[in-house]
């Protein structure tokens, strides 16, 4: 099986990323433009195949150029049951806290009328914890909370 934050490759040298999760014979990848997907593990390997080394090769010599994709906002269309149950995961003073500082933002608009793809990119831009950092914490919701906190406190001290 595969390893979080191991580099693996799609068997067809098209698709590659890094691991975030594993369960099951499920095993879920984020690409370096920020898309995650997931594939059966056994479609997966830790060596690059033939066409894949050609293509980093060519990236190496210059002659190809790869970027990174920074974090990017949610779209409604990007939401799964997966982000609505990390939403419910962020700790509710969290939300709180959140949900008064974006009303005071300028438009005056209600925190509890986004959808689930705004409030995570709202909770994501005041506490800077993206939701795959969310994400990667939901199973240790103190942890999260205190990321979270941090990020809520330097981003009053810089108000």
């Amino acid at each position: 099986m595969f390893a979080v934050g191991q580099k693996v490759w799609h068997k067809d040298g098209k698709r590659s990323g890094t691991v975030v999760e594993c369960d099951g014979d499920r095993v879920f990848i984020e690409q370096e433009n920020g898309a995650e997907l997931d594939f059966r593990a056994g479609d997966l390997t830790a060596t690059p195949p033939a066409a894949a080394k050609t293509v980093a090769t060519r990236a190496q010599e210059g002659r190809q150029a790869f970027t990174s994709v920074p974090n990017r906002t949610l779209t409604t269309a990007d939401i799964t049951p997966e982000h609505e149950r990390v939403l419910k995961i962020v700790p509710a003073r969290t939300v709180q806290a959140v949900a008064i500082l974006f009303e005071k933002w300028p438009g005056g608009r209600k925190f509890d009328a986004l959808s689930v793809a705004e409030k995570l990119n709202v909770i994501t831009e005041i506490t800077a914890v993206p939701y795959r950092t969310m994400r990667e914490y939901s199973d240790r919701p103190g942890e999260l909370g205190l990321l979270m906190g941090k990020g809520l406190a330097d981003s009053q001290r810089d108000a």
